[in-house]
């Protein structure tokens, strides 16, 4: 395989050469500061999808490391979503029946599955796609998504108790 194929599918090894080694010291810097800030937030998203903790930090790790050999940017800060593990922790809930092992199994298979298509989508360049989704369809499903989190987090913060779809 020649450099050139090498560069195309791991934009990396193209920019990687030019990297100015006196700017190691602040980007290491700047990497502890996003890692004390992103690795809780991958922890606490884990949990809000219904698996454990420790889940939140290998796919952190591992999603932020395999994003930076496909970016074309040297200069990336990558981290979960709240409204994706809001969504993978309703749907396993269903599917589990419960059972905190099958959780685990079906939400390991689910993220298998979104690397699976995130793959497929990278070398068949569908990133063009998302300027098709205005930018109104984006705020709607941020909003939901900060509502809907809101609603399961607000009264732990308050201390009362609330159930089910009974926010109000």
């Amino acid at each position: 395989m020649n450099i050139a194929r090498i560069k195309k599918i791991f934009p990396i090894a193209g920019w990687i050469s030019f990297y100015k080694p006196g700017l190691l010291k602040w980007d290491l810097v700047a990497g502890i500061t996003l890692a004390m800030f992103v690795l809780p937030t991958s922890m606490a998203y884990a949990s809000l999808a219904g698996v454990p903790a420790q889940y939140g930090i290998y796919c952190c790790i591992t999603g932020g490391l395999f994003f930076a050999f496909f970016t074309n940017a040297p200069q990336v800060a990558v981290g979960p979503t709240s409204a994706i593990s809001l969504m993978v922790g309703t749907t396993v809930a269903l599917l589990s029946g419960g059972d905190p092992g099958r959780w685990v199994e079906i939400a390991s298979l689910t993220a298998f599955a979104v690397f699976i298509l995130c793959m497929a989508a990278y070398f068949l360049k569908l990133s063009v796609l998302i300027n098709f989704i205005s930018e109104n369809i984006l705020l709607g499903f941020k909003t939901g998504a900060a509502l809907a989190i809101a609603a399961t987090q607000l009264p732990k913060l308050f201390g009362v108790e609330s159930s089910g779809n009974n926010f109000f």
